[in-house]
């Protein structure tokens, strides 16, 4: 259900902490929390360009993209961001599921743009594109998921049933994100923190200095910073991975041009489940990055582009 839009004129508005300006609105999504205030993104690209919409993964604020999207000139990057990133709204106790994200998504767009063109969306990002695209085909005229998280069965029946048993907050990623450090004396301690640890090993600088920037606002008490996608947040999408993923796959078939690209080795797009993806979209396009990890589109940009703009190509022959 797309819901009540309701927007008001007014002038943009610079986003806390991400560098860049946005429009925002109000929307009142029936039975759920009203009158919140969503944001648009605009990455870049001229205005006239073909849109491109980007869904980020979990934790990572869009602009920490430009690298890979400065390499896509020829579309318009632009972003509604999930609840993460409306400003100070606390992440609920209770089970939302990622396709609310993806209603959020479709009431966006209906207000901001119309049509979101190309979706490109990375691990959680992947998922909402795809359930936004499945919601209201005609939105969209091409899906990219970027590593999208295509857990084993086995693995998300263990979700589902730590759920019900309330002890979802045991799982590893979810204690991890609760765990993770919130607040720094400043940018340069934040990044080299970041910089030690092995999930941004493969990371140029530059590109680990960009999320530092984009990724942190000053503090509310007035002391440093702190992240800008909360570790709250983090943990609530951790703890409601989309469990219905193997079972909404076919549907996709026939709706548009699907591209999607993973990393060899990939926990989150793993090889064992890599051929019911391939059997269950026959018509997709499939691309297994050697040598890289789940980050691909931040830790290697260059190549991330030229795999998409490749394939982006191919479907203009189309």
């Amino acid at each position: 259900m797309m819901g009540r839009i309701a927007a008001s004129a007014h002038s943009p508005s610079r986003a806390p902490g991400l560098g860049l300006y946005y429009d925002s609105l109000s929307i009142s999504l029936a039975g759920r929390m009203p009158h919140l205030p969503q944001p648009i993104i605009h990455l870049c690209g001229p205005a006239d360009a073909p849109p491109l919409h980007l869904m980020p993964a979990n934790g990572f604020p869009p602009q920490c993209y430009l690298p890979l999207l400065r390499r896509l000139p020829g579309y318009r990057a632009f972003c509604l961001p999930p609840r993460a990133l409306w400003g100070d709204q606390a992440a609920p106790d209770d089970y939302r599921g990622w396709d609310e994200a993806a209603d959020d998504l479709l009431a966006g767009l209906e207000a901001h743009t119309g049509h979101g063109g190309v979706a490109v969306g990375h691990s959680l990002g992947g998922i909402v594109s795809m359930l936004a695209l499945m919601k209201q085909p005609g939105r969209f005229r091409a899906l990219i998921m970027l590593d999208p998280v295509l857990l084993p069965r086995t693995t998300l029946r263990a979700f589902a049933r730590a759920w019900q048993d309330g002890s979802i907050e045991q799982f590893p990623l979810v204690q991890g994100a609760r765990r993770r450090r919130r607040k720094f004396d400043s940018q340069a301690e934040a990044f080299c923190r970041f910089r030690k640890k092995p999930i941004f090993a493969d990371w140029t600088d530059e590109a680990l200095w960009l999320y530092v920037r984009q990724g942190t606002k000053a503090s509310a008490d007035g002391c440093g910073i702190e992240l800008v996608w909360s570790a709250d947040w983090e943990a609530h999408y951790f703890a409601t991975v989309y469990r219905r993923v193997w079972q909404d796959l076919p549907g996709l078939n026939g709706l548009a041009p699907m591209l999607l690209v993973r990393a060899r080795g990939s926990d989150t797009f793993p090889d064992s489940v890599l051929g019911q993806a391939r059997s269950m979209l026959p018509a997709a396009d499939f691309i297994t990055l050697d040598d890289q990890g789940h980050l691909f589109p931040l830790a290697a940009p260059e190549l991330t582009a030229r795999v998409i703009a490749r394939w982006l190509e191919k479907c203009r022959e189309w």
